[in-house]
């Protein structure tokens, strides 16, 4: 005889009834897991990311795979459901957290809670960012710095004297703040490496930008039609050639020390205005 999945709901319902933990099947997270580049992992990265229960049971762990070509998925974790929650299982409404571990060492992700378990048998897609960075305070609020980040300019650092990273500082006085070179992916220990427009001119049907960027950040251009009553508005542009398809944002996947270049950007030109000013900005 089949048994149906609304036959077990309801002998799980008779079980919990006389105290028995009936187990429900799997509740299956997939998806991909980035780095804080937001370059979906490999292989390579050598990481698991692991489903754990609020007592820190470990309820599924999954090692991160090459990326299926299709869909990016290069994790599924299948989490045992029952019908109360046990050193082995959660139960239905369980909320969950990840951890990824790289290693050997558990790091960070920015989405801590999973989507609270719903049903067995049921599947959820995620896509993971991987956050491992250090918080520091800047302004009214907090940032976050990524840790190998800090660890590629921490000879610099210890050459200057400098004990701990300050986001707010302006080390090589050249106008702009640490944690704003960190966006950029600029050299705070060096005033000739800041992020600047390197080439502009005006073309017949378009307005040409040249600035060099580093993989791993993303860069948008802004607008304005005065400088005495400043109104800066994001641009859209193409990259590359005119007719290119625009974007708000230009992002090199990458990192800041190996994949560096210049990027060609083309903006319509200003018709409704006798002027217009152009801004590089890093996010």
């Amino acid at each position: 005889m089949k048994t149906t999945f609304a036959a077990l709901t309801a002998a799980s319902l008779a079980a919990t009834a006389l105290g028995v933990n009936f187990p429900l099947g799997s509740y299956v997270y997939t998806g991909s897991v980035l780095d804080f580049r937001h370059e979906t992992l490999t292989s390579e990265a050598d990481a698991v990311i692991q489903a754990v229960a609020s007592n820190g049971t470990v309820l599924a762990s999954s090692r991160i795979t090459d990326p299926v070509p299709s869909s990016g998925v290069n994790f599924v974790l299948e989490v045992p459901v029952s019908s109360e929650a046990s050193g082995k299982s959660a139960t239905i409404g369980d909320s969950l957290s990840l951890v990824l571990v790289t290693a050997g060492v558990a790091t960070n992700v920015s989405t801590r809670a999973l989507p609270p378990v719903a049903a067995a048998n049921a599947i959820t897609n995620l896509t993971v960012v991987s956050a491992s960075a250090t918080t520091f305070p800047y302004g009214d609020g907090t940032v976050l710095v990524a840790d190998d980040y800090l660890a590629g300019i921490a000879p610099y650092m210890q050459a200057e004297g400098k004990s701990a990273y300050d986001p707010a500082a302006d080390w090589d006085g050249d106008g702009a703040s640490n944690y704003e070179e960190y966006k950029a992916g600029t050299n705070p220990f060096d005033p000739s490496d800041r992020l600047r427009i390197t080439e502009f001119r005006l073309q017949d049907d378009s307005t040409l930008l040249r600035f060099e960027y580093a993989g791993g950040h993303v860069y948008a251009i802004d607008t304005s039609a005065s400088l005495t009553n400043m109104s800066w508005n994001a641009a859209s542009f193409a990259v590359g050639t005119p007719g290119a398809a625009e974007q708000r944002a230009f992002w090199v996947k990458g990192n800041e020390y190996e994949d560096i270049g210049e990027a060609a950007v083309y903006l319509a030109p200003a018709s409704s205005s006798p002027s217009m000013f152009y801004a590089l900005r890093a996010e």
